[in-house]
């Protein structure tokens, strides 16, 4: 089966992601933007406080600035340095050139070099100073401040995300289990998905899915019956005709007629082989025949073999084991046995007189294989693929069949969650055929002898 290999560009996880990421990050740039405006104006805010309670202090302690000077409050330089200078004298050489006619409370003055933010205020001796700030460094300190305010916010955003795409996926998780379900679902007929643990929203969906699974169930458990019936009713004429052209060919008869006599009865043979492969599918197919049991795969071998050993020794192919291996398979025994005498049979008619058929059994750590190696003419590589379909013969083979032992054995393998591989018996010369089934856990119950 092919699964949902690859997530679609269109995905519903994709979108819900996009759209709840893109009106997240929305959100939070307003928030970002309406937070760090609000953060920076309030640094502002406490700084004209800081100046204004600056300023109440000279009135407490009677302080008092040096004759207009440009005074720092404190003796070691700070980024937030505030200077206080007396207005209404004349100024030092590096006193800040403030007007004199400033009016008490806050102004911001624009010098030749800079812009500060002053605080004006008349003491109790009448003496009017100033406090000065530079603008620059109350901006820079502002910005910090309200970044560092903003950081948390920074922060949340890509953890939201991650927690977002976390939620999302788990929301999701039933569809992505639907989907396994269905897709595990490879032998009809097809059981009902549950729908107790499945979302309301997609419970109408799973319904008609259910609904879809038991009509297709009715049509191929309906097609299995007829091909069943219709080979079981063709059975007995064509046996009638094949006991008939048996008597015939006693008589005598002339070159002629007894040429067009073997013709018939080649035909009536390729019939009856064609309606015992088409009952061996609808046996194959039933679930109801035979659970699965531990079974010897070496001793299903044998079984076979004696079945088809006339077949081969009429063309006189040494058919036997290359290795004396057994295992044991927890496997459906009449599964097993259409499998096994499929591949032998289909190696007995495609080698030639004379030929050799090896069979070996391989126990690995995880797997069994089972191998059948012929001497015939091998398939193709391009043709690897199309053998297991049904009816599909390789073009140019002198050999009559159904054309459906193959896909017998695909339809099989496929059941028993097993593997095949088709490769040339011989990789030097490219000739034969060497076809692998490999049974894995848990059909093993292996012993090797």
């Amino acid at each position: 089966m092919d699964g949902v290999k690859k997530r679609p560009r269109n995905s519903l996880k994709t979108r819900l992601s996009y759209w709840i990421s893109a009106a997240i990050l929305s959100v939070a740039m307003i928030a970002a933007s309406f937070t760090f405006a609000s953060a920076f104006e309030e640094a502002h805010e406490l700084q004209d406080d800081v100046l204004q309670q600056m300023a109440t202090l000279f009135d407490r302690y009677s302080l008092t600035p040096d004759d207009g000077a440009l005074t720092p409050l404190v003796s070691q330089p700070l980024e937030f340095q505030i200077s206080v200078q007396q207005l209404g004298i004349t100024p030092t050489k590096t006193a800040l050139a403030l007007p004199n006619d400033l009016s008490d409370g806050f102004h911001t003055v624009d010098l030749a070099t800079q812009s500060w933010r002053v605080f004006v205020h008349t003491l109790s001796s009448t003496q009017r100073i100033a406090l000065a700030q530079d603008t620059a460094i109350r901006d820079e300190i502002a910005f910090e401040t309200a970044l560092h305010t903003l950081m948390p916010l920074l922060v949340l955003i890509p953890i939201l995300l991650i927690l977002l795409s976390y939620i999302v996926d788990k929301i999701l998780s039933p569809i992505r289990v639907l989907a396994h379900d269905i897709d595990s679902q490879t032998e009809p007929p097809a059981q009902l998905i549950s729908t107790t643990q499945l979302p309301s929203e997609i419970v109408p969906f799973v319904e008609a899915i259910n609904r879809l699974l038991s009509k297709n169930s009715q049509v191929i458990a309906s097609q299995k019956r007829f091909i069943a019936d219709a080979a079981h009713e063709l059975r007995s004429p064509i046996t009638a005709l094949s006991l008939q052209a048996q008597r015939l060919e006693q008589t005598e008869l002339t070159d002629d007629a007894r040429q067009k006599l073997n013709s018939l009865q080649a035909g009536i043979g390729r019939s009856i082989h064609l309606l015992e492969q088409l009952l061996s599918m609808a046996r194959q197919q039933d679930n109801s025949v035979q659970q699965p049991q531990k079974i010897s795969l070496k001793m299903v071998f044998v079984e076979v073999i004696e079945d088809l050993y006339p077949l081969a020794e009429a063309k006189e192919i040494d058919l036997g084991f290359s290795q004396d291996n057994d295992a044991e398979l927890n496997a459906n025994p009449v599964r097993l046995k259409t499998l096994i005498h499929n591949l032998i049979d289909n190696a007995i008619r495609y080698t030639p007189n004379g030929g050799k058929i090896d069979l070996s059994i391989t126990q690995m750590d995880q797997y069994v294989e089972m191998t059948i190696k012929d001497t015939g003419p091998g398939i193709a590589a391009d043709q690897a693929d199309k053998v297991f379909e049904p009816f599909y013969r390789v073009l140019g083979s002198n050999e009559y069949g159904s054309g459906l032992g193959l896909a017998i054995v695909a339809s099989i393998v496929q059941q028993m969650q097993a593997s095949i591989r088709l490769s040339p018996a011989d990789s030097i010369k490219n000739s034969g055929l060497c076809v692998t089934v490999q049974f894995a856990h848990p059909l093993i119950r292996a012993r090797i002898k």
